[in-house]
């Protein structure tokens, strides 16, 4: 199924999150956590239950949280895990950690203190920060040694470290909770582009991913660059490009 991020539409009330998700035909929405954002763990318990009214029945994949393992205390993230219950969201993104002790062992190691105070909401570790690869991602996740975690495979990541898609997929695809799709000018210009129109390898990465049933989502990056792409229209193309892709559901 199709979502998009609301790190694409920055600060937009949740009614028109749902209303631009309903005319592109977009089922799922990944809500950015963030304390300039309408959803975020500060929020009280009546604008949660606004918040659902609001995204009147849009599904949420994750909320896009960042907690990141290597570097912040597991109570950050316990904020988190009961905004997910709240708003009935089945997973929280997470990032590995980006100071110097970040590392595949401390990242596995904090992650399996982390699904302690999950209860029952997955966790999904992204391919970021300082742990970009697939590898590195199902590697931590195969040495914390626990269930309830998963995997955000960022394809424009994975490709700037250098790896393939083939070889990500190989790495993620036993893992991955969410497929995190975006377009940029080159590996180093991430300015945003409308997809199809840029250098990531979009149609390869769907390709290796072939099979994979769950959530694909945009991400845009407009809350980052003043230059990017429209979201509107990148978001229409997205979904154009995944109504042409072969094997994939776009309901």
């Amino acid at each position: 199924m199709l979502g998009f991020s609301t790190l694409g539409c920055p600060g937009l009330p949740l009614a028109d999150v749902a209303a631009m998700a309903r005319k592109h035909g977009i089922p799922l929405v990944e809500l950015r956590c963030a304390a300039d954002e309408p959803v975020h763990a500060g929020i009280s318990q009546a604008e949660r239950k606004a918040a659902l009214a609001a995204l009147d029945g849009l599904g949420i994949t994750a909320l896009a949280s960042y907690y990141r393992l290597c570097d912040d205390d597991v109570s950050m993230l316990a904020e988190h895990v009961q905004l997910a219950h709240d708003l009935r969201a089945p997973a929280i993104r997470i990032f590995p950690g980006r100071s110097e002790k970040t590392s595949v062992e401390l990242a596995a190691e904090r992650l399996a203190a982390a699904v302690d105070v999950a209860e029952g909401i997955t966790l999904l570790v992204e391919t970021h920060d300082l742990l970009l690869r697939g590898s590195e991602i199902a590697a931590v996740l195969a040495k914390s040694g626990v269930r309830g975690v998963g995997a955000v495979w960022d394809a424009m990541h994975t490709w700037r470290a250098g790896e393939t898609p083939a070889e990500a997929a190989a790495a993620l695809l036993p893992w991955l909770g969410e497929l995190q799709l975006k377009d940029a000018a080159s590996d180093t210009d991430r300015r945003p582009m409308i997809p199809g129109t840029g250098a990531v390898p979009i149609q390869e990465t769907l390709a290796a991913a072939a099979g994979f049933t769950g959530p694909i989502v945009l991400e845009h990056e407009t809350k980052w660059y003043a230059d990017a792409a429209p979201f509107e229209e990148s978001l229409a193309a997205f979904a154009a490009l995944m109504k042409r892709s072969p094997g994939q559901d776009v309901r």
